[in-house]
């Protein structure tokens, strides 16, 4: 029977074991009748998660889809990863994030952006007030409620900030005290695609939610930099689907349907060409990496540079000319293998360490936010910032009135009915058929 692994990456917060996974298994397999075998079920065993290494994971196992087809779920966890969190870090990102002119603010970060502003204008204020002498305080406020905000309140909000956004900024800022953090967080996530890889599946499937897309994106690029020259010399290369992308790549009227049936085809040929890699498709609800601009660079400009210089890969790749004067995303290098009891060597032609999006398909599904508190504001389309072949996908829900749907990309009102317009577009964008 073939099989198929799909990996949930969680997002921030303080996240327990398959707390995700759970909850994301049910809305993509057992609550969609459309994709069960005829003589098959709806049911998930709970079995030992060989992959990951760790005793508190569990891997959750379909029987066969209607294409007779088996799916392993597994979860990335690394909660337990980012230890040691204190407010400092909270502070130091804030700090690099709020030290910048207005103008550099991306158009869906203003409103949050003043909203900070005028949050720490606001605490700095009562701390002023709070160190005057009692004649000449700006304002006074009542015992009562000084004892509320500083015993109760500011600790609570501090708690919070350092527990939850902690994640983020540790993850995102790399300063010295965040280095190593940031470092066992990748090495996990590309041991654990390392694992699957030497699995026999057909396809693998990451998903990533919130912070969960970053670090899904990161492990994605190292592992690719480490096998995009893994072809089999002894098989017969063909580069037929791979020259076609690369026109498509070139085309900027070429449509989303073009180029992702063109990246299908490329991740067939790849296959075929005896190349180990198996990630066919890459899905993030809910990414701030539509911020890359202040998350991930200084600016813009500084984002676009790194995206030439090939530290941020892009979908499809970012094209360069090449020696011979064509635009191309490959290069040509030299094989040697045994074949016959003798030595041989073939040119062989393969994608660059950055072209991670030539065979794997990157869907982005998100709540437009619309201000600040309604819809996702972390979340947005990601074409604009890594390339137009990413297929954006902007949904909607009514639950919680559409206010603070960040955590809602794999919760439904009820089960029963037409299902939501945001887990159809999950399901689509993995497609366990």
């Amino acid at each position: 029977m073939d099989k198929q692994a799909v990996v949930i990456i969680h997002g921030i917060g303080e996240q327990k074991p398959m707390q995700t996974l759970r909850g994301f298994v049910e809305a993509v397999w057992t609550r969609d009748e459309s994709i069960h075998h005829s003589y098959g079920s709806s049911e998930v065993w709970s079995k030992p998660d060989d992959v990951s290494g760790s005793f508190e994971l569990r891997r959750l196992t379909t029987g066969k889809n209607k294409n007779g087809t088996r799916t392993d779920f597994f979860e990335f966890y690394w909660a337990h990863l980012m230890h040691g969190t204190t407010l400092t870090h909270v502070i130091g990102w804030a700090r690099f994030l709020l030290m910048r002119k207005p103008g550099d603010v991306p158009p869906a970060l203003k409103g949050v952006y003043w909203l900070l502003i005028g949050g720490l204008a606001l605490a700095g204020l009562f701390a002023l007030n709070g160190v005057l002498s009692e004649g000449s305080r700006l304002f006074e406020i009542p015992a009562w409620i000084s004892f509320l905000f500083s015993a109760l309140i500011i600790p609570a909000i501090g708690e919070i900030i350092r527990n939850v956004v902690g994640d983020a900024a540790r993850y995102l800022y790399p300063a010295p005290p965040n280095i190593q953090r940031r470092h066992e967080i990748r090495h996990a996530g590309v041991e654990l695609l390392r694992d699957l890889h030497r699995r026999d599946y057909k396809r693998i499937v990451i998903v990533g939610h919130s912070l969960g897309t970053v670090v899904g994106y990161d492990i994605l690029k190292y592992y690719w930099a480490e096998v995009h020259r893994s072809l089999d010399p002894s098989k017969s290369q063909s580069n037929k689907v791979l020259g076609k992308l690369e026109k498509i790549a070139a085309d900027s009227a070429a449509g989303i349907d073009k180029i992702r049936a063109a990246q299908a085809d490329y991740f067939d040929e790849l296959v075929a060409n005896g190349h180990q890699w198996r990630v066919s498709d890459f899905v993030t609800l809910g990414s701030p990496l539509t911020h890359a601009d202040i998350l991930l660079a200084n600016d813009a400009t500084d984002r676009a540079e790194k995206q030439r210089l090939r530290e941020l890969p892009t979908c499809l790749p970012e094209l360069e000319t090449n020696m011979a004067g064509k635009t191309a995303f490959s290069f040509k290098f030299t094989a040697t293998y045994e074949a016959d009891g003798k030595s041989k060597k073939k040119s062989i032609t393969v994608p660059h360490h950055a072209a991670v999006f030539a065979p794997t398909r990157w869907t982005n599904i998100y709540f437009p936010p619309e201000a600040v508190i309604k819809g996702d504001v972390i979340s947005g389309p990601l074409s604009p910032v890594f390339g137009t072949g990413i297929l954006d996908v902007p949904v909607k829900t009514d639950q919680q009135g559409g206010y603070l749907t960040h955590t809602l990309y794999w919760s439904a009102r009820s089960w029963t009915g037409e299902p939501e317009p945001h887990i159809v577009a999950l399901r689509e964008a993995i497609a366990l058929a």
